[in-house]
């Protein structure tokens, strides 16, 4: 199968907010207790595949990107904040290949921003050989006649 993986997904996607944003953290399995505002946290909702010829399988990966603002104006920072990540999760690159964000929007929830994109593509599993066919030997078997 092709070499994309839960990790390297969720590590593309930390990365990008990472480039664009290089003075913010991130954070991408917990968020400390008394974390400093700005900065993010991604959090990967769910993450299926799905069989459709052959070796052909198709992947789904959900995120909700969470950005907390600073400052009193929560709102406004968190909708601006929106606005530049429909921007940035059109194509990721990740791991050579780019990747495009589907399936975006967000909403502002107690002055937090949860922002939902989604990756989805195509992968190709690795062609299995086929087994030989035996010969069969005919041998002490009755023959009509």
């Amino acid at each position: 199968m092709i070499k994309v993986t839960v990790d390297s997904i969720r590590s593309g996607v930390i990365l990008a907010l990472s480039n664009l944003f290089p003075t913010m953290d991130i954070y991408g399995e917990e968020i400390k207790q008394g974390f400093e505002t700005p900065c993010f946290f991604v959090k990967l909702l769910t993450h299926a595949q799905d069989q459709e010829m052959n070796r052909r399988y198709k992947r789904f990966y959900s995120f909700d990107i969470h950005f907390f603002p600073a400052g009193n104006d929560y709102n406004r920072g968190a909708h601006e904040m929106a606005e530049k990540l429909y921007d940035a999760f059109r194509w990721v690159g990740i791991d050579g290949s780019r990747y495009k964000g589907t399936g975006m929007n967000h909403e502002v929830v107690d002055g937090t921003l949860h922002f939902f994109v989604d990756f989805n593509f195509h992968v190709m599993a690795e062609k299995q050989s086929d087994p030989k066919m035996k010969t069969l030997d005919q041998e002490g078997y009755l023959k009509n006649g």
